[in-house]
């Protein structure tokens, strides 16, 4: 496996290859792929030493025309932020799947309709709203019991807070662990 350091003559090749694939309607993925299996290098790491490279050359150009690099800038969609609102819908829509039976996924693709750049958006939005929003997520699960909408918990059948607790003491490193339990045993 090739070290982290891109020659120029590398650099030159990775952008002239994009460039191409551009030209020819078709994704960076591929050229991607094929630099990578060349270099010995990750997909993903020449992915991101692309659109580092190609933010460099955005700020300094004459550095890209000195190398002879065209097409150097990088297209990117607009983000859209997610509303509240918005977030709060996907977590429904997908618990409520879950609970009818369906799997995550075809309940992200159904919300997307079959649109894959939307179906990506909402899968991370999801995952990043399981991982740091898990009050969200359950006064969504209260709701949807509360109306009587059948529904399925991410985080299994156990929501307690003596559950909860535990699941989050398991997660700690020994250090945390020790500080964790100091701090209970001044809270008694």
């Amino acid at each position: 496996m090739a070290n982290g350091n891109w020659t120029v003559d590398q650099t030159v090749e990775l952008f002239a290859q994009c460039a191409a694939a551009r030209d020819n309607g078709e994704s960076l993925s591929g050229a991607f792929g094929a630099i990578a299996a060349r270099t010995g290098r990750s997909v993903n790491s020449v992915r991101n030493y692309y659109y580092s490279q190609a933010k460099t050359f955005e700020l300094v150009p004459e550095v890209a025309e000195k190398l002879g690099i065209k097409r150097a800038a990088v297209e990117r969609e607009r983000f859209v932020p997610f509303g509240r609102g918005e977030v709060r819908r996907l977590v429904e829509y997908v618990l409520t799947a879950r609970g009818e039976g369906k799997s995550v996924r075809r309940a992200i693709f159904e919300l997307a309709e079959g649109d894959p750049k939307a179906a990506l958006r909402y899968q991370n939005k999801y995952r990043s709203v399981l991982k740091s929003h898990r009050d969200l997520v359950e006064s969504v699960l209260a709701d949807l019991k509360n109306r009587g909408i059948n529904c399925s918990s991410p985080y299994g059948e156990t929501t307690d807070n003596f559950s909860r607790l535990t699941e989050y003491i398991a997660a700690l490193d020994d250090s945390r662990v020790n500080k964790f339990l100091s701090l209970i045993e001044k809270l008694t």
